[in-house]
This record gives structure tokens, C-alpha cells and sequence, in this order.
């Protein structure tokens, strides 16, 4: 009877080792999908002729999407017993926009294919963190956390790589690294169909309902947000600043390597861009050791600093002082993100806790239209003007919401 027992506990170790394989992968893929366009953006530009504003328009469909799922799909992850029925279709999902993405010639069909994979990223993300948890080791989520972790600056890092090989060697670069997106998405599918049987989600289930809230009248939004005060906008606008900044790079910066650092060699950037998301990898991990506080507060006085290297780099024609820049960038981004969702789940009650965090992440995806902004300018002024803006009133945003957040009493209300 106990070498029997023994052979099963075996054999579930074994399958919940080869789903976490799977649901990371599958994380992965995803993320991929988000960031191997980025340095193919000239590439479309000039083959499409597209305007500085419809480029800004494509990179933001992404967030579009993500918004979309979050909206619409977002609180069933909670409802539904069998997460499969949520990340099979959100793999399908992905997987359709990394097909459009190898047959696009036309700015609409760029559009939807990055539409597509905001959708399929967000419908996923929800489903696969919980999974994680699921079928984790029993330690309160932290092995889901850093899997989780882990797959999306894989995922994030490596999509630009791809791009920039497949530029670099001139390899089918726009349809190279959607390949590849596509084989990870395949075995990731096959391979969670494969290993994630029905008898597992009696304990989904019992999952899933732990993070059911009953319904309340304190758990309103607006009751949320006056319990939090400003302290919940601070955070919020810390991560919208944060993340406008990561986005107007990244749709931008492939024009500003070439025009402003003069930097012509293809796929350069992408290998800058990868360098700057395993940065802030690496820094989302060990900010989670320092106090919440600290690291918002850090991250935005090392964002300040990225900015003026930034401004230095182009007026220096130095490409150099750019990726020391990009660096101090990618640190600033890991503090302020793991600080400030900290801090929103220490401040948030915890009957309004969902709501108030998914309004946070909503605030935070809406700075990815910011680029929409200076594409606007890049077509009607300059390019050298967009940049100049963009460094000052982060600057200038920063540097308030540091003298704002260090005198803010973060009050503990769970």
C-alpha cells in the first residue's frame, strides 16, 4: 500500500512538473509575440510607408488588447473550474496573430495582428498565473511568481533577439521570428492538452473559489479608492509614467537609434531592447526583497537619471552612453513595478482588493498609447522635438511623484 501510494505521488509530481513546463511555455510564447515586432517597426515603415502616428497606432493595438481581456474575460479566471477552456482559446488566440503577423502587408493587418496578440496575452496571463499556483509546490505561490517572472522576461527578452538576428542575417525578417512564436505556442498547446487531465480540476476548483470574494458593499470600487486616498494614485501614476516611457521607447526608439544615434546596422536595437527587458527582470526579482517603499521611490529617481543619459546619448551622438542609459532604465522599470503593486496590495482593503488592482494594471496599459502622442508630434514638428518632450515631462512627473511618495504614509488597511 505505501510503495503504491509512493508510485502515485510519483507519477503527480512528474505530471504537475511537465503542466509548469507547459504553462510557462505557453507564458512565454505569448510574451514573445508582444515584443519581436519592435525592431521590425523602420522595416514596416519603410516598406508600407506608414506614418510615425499609424506606427505609434500598431504598437498600441497590443494594449488595446491586453485591455480588452482584462475587461471582458478577466474576472471569469476566477468563475471558471476548468482553466483549460480559458488557455487553450487564448493560445489559439496567439497563435492567429503570430500567423497574420508572417502574412501582413498592410497597416490594418498589422493592426489586428497586434490586436490579437494583446488579447490572446491577456486572456492568457489571468488563466496560466493561477494554473501556476495550482499545480506549484505548496509554498503560498512563490514558485508560480518566479516562474511567472521568469517566463515573461524570457519571453519579453528573446522576442527582439529574434528580430534582430533575422535582420542582422536577413533571414526572413518578417516572418522568421513569428515562426518560432508559433512552434512554442504548438507544443506549449499539445503539451498542456497532453498533461493536464479532468481529475485535476476538483482541485481548481477549490483553487479558483478561494479568490472569490463575496459580494459586499464595502467591496465597491469607489469605496476602494477613498480608503486608499492618493496613495493609490501615486502608485498608478508612477506606473503609467514608467510605463509610457518603456513604450515611447520602444516604438520610437528604433527611428531615434537610427536618425539621431546614427546607428544603421540592423537589429542592433532589438539586441539593446533585450538587454533592457532582462535588466528589469533581473530587478523585479530583487526588489522583491527591499521594502516597497524604498524601491517605488529608488526606481523613479533612477528613471530620472536614465532620462538625462538618454538626453545626453543623442546630443553626444553616443550610442554607448544610450545603452548605459538603457540599463539604468531597465532597473528603474523592475523597482517601480514590483514597488508600486506592492504597495496597492498592502494599501487595498481587501474586499475592494480585485478591483482596485485591475483598475491599477488598466491605468498602467492606457501609457502605451502615449506614443500615439509623439507620433503625432514626430509627423508635424520633429523627432528631436517628441524626444526632447518626452524627457522633460517625465523628468519633471518623476521627480513630483518622488517628493510626493517619500512624505506619503503608506497605511497597511488588510
Amino acid at each position: 500500500m505505501p510503495e503504491s501510494f509512493a508510485i502515485k505521488s510519483q507519477h503527480s509530481h512528474t505530471s504537475n512538473f511537465l503542466i509548469l513546463l507547459f504553462l510557462a511555455m505557453a507564458l512565454m510564447s505569448a510574451l514573445l509575440n508582444s515584443t519581436a515586432p519592435t525592431p521590425l517597426y523602420p522595416f514596416y515603415q519603410n516598406e508600407l510607408r506608414l506614418t510615425s502616428v499609424s506606427l505609434s497606432i500598431i504598437y498600441g493595438a497590443y494594449a488595446a488588447g491586453v485591455l480588452i481581456s482584462l475587461l471582458c474575460v478577466g474576472n471569469l479566471t476566477h468563475r471558471v473550474s476548468d482553466l483549460r477552456y480559458m488557455i487553450i482559446p487564448a493560445l489559439f488566440i496567439v497563435l492567429t496573430g503570430a500567423i497574420l503577423f508572417t502574412i501582413a502587408n498592410s497597416f490594418m493587418m498589422l493592426l489586428f495582428a497586434r490586436l490579437l496578440a494583446g488579447i490572446g496575452t491577456g486572456a492568457l496571463t489571468g488563466a496560466a498565473n493561477i494554473s501556476l499556483v495550482k499545480f506549484g509546490p505548496g509554498d503560498q505561490g512563490k514558485a508560480a511568481a518566479l516562474i511567472a517572472t521568469l517566463s515573461f522576461t524570457t519571453g519579453l527578452a528573446l522576442g527582439p533577439i529574434l528580430s534582430g538576428v533575422a535582420m542582422q542575417t536577413n533571414f526572413h525578417p518578417t516572418s522568421f521570428p513569428f515562426y518560432v512564436i508559433m512552434i512554442f505556442t504548438f507544443i506549449s498547446l499539445g503539451g498542456t492538452l497532453l498533461t493536464w487531465h479532468s481529475s485535476d480540476n476538483s482541485v481548481q476548483k477549490r483553487v479558483s473559489e478561494k479568490h472569490i470574494t463575496p459580494h459586499s458593499k464595502s467591496n465597491s470600487l469607489k469605496e476602494g479608492l477613498r480608503l486608499t486616498g492618493i496613495s493609490f494614485f501615486l502608485c498608478a501614476a508612477s506606473l503609467f509614467t514608467c510605463w509610457a516611457v518603456a513604450a515611447s521607447l520602444f516604438a520610437i526608439g528604433p527611428t531615434v537609434s537610427e536618425l539621431l544615434l546614427n546607428v544603421h546596422s540592423r537589429g542592433v536595437f532589438g539586441y539593446v531592447i533585450a538587454i533592457y527587458l532582462i535588466i528589469a527582470g533581473i530587478s523585479q526579482i530583487l526588489s522583491r526583497r527591499v521594502e516597497a517603499k524604498h524601491s517605488l521611490i529608488s526606481g523613479c529617481i533612477f528613471q530620472i537619471i536614465s532620462l538625462f543619459i538618454f538626453y545626453i546619448s543623442i546630443e553626444l551622438n553616443s550610442i554607448v552612453i544610450a545603452c548605459i542609459g538603457m540599463a539604468i532604465a531597465g532597473y528603474a522599470y523592475g523597482a517601480i513595478f514590483v514597488g508600486s503593486a506592492t504597495l496597492i496590495n498592502i494599501i487595498s482593503p481587501k474586499e475592494s482588493h480585485a478591483k482596485l488592482l485591475s483598475l491599477f494594471y488598466v491605468i498602467a496599459y492606457v501609457a502605451n498609447w502615449v506614443p500615439v502622442l509623439l507620433g503625432i508630434i514626430i509627423d508635424h514638428a520633429s523627432l528631436q522635438l517628441a524626444v526632447n518632450l518626452l524627457f522633460l515631462i517625465s523628468s519633471v512627473t518623476f521627480l513630483i511623484l518622488v517628493i510626493m511618495i517619500k512624505y506619503r504614509n503608506f497605511k497597511i488597511l488588510q
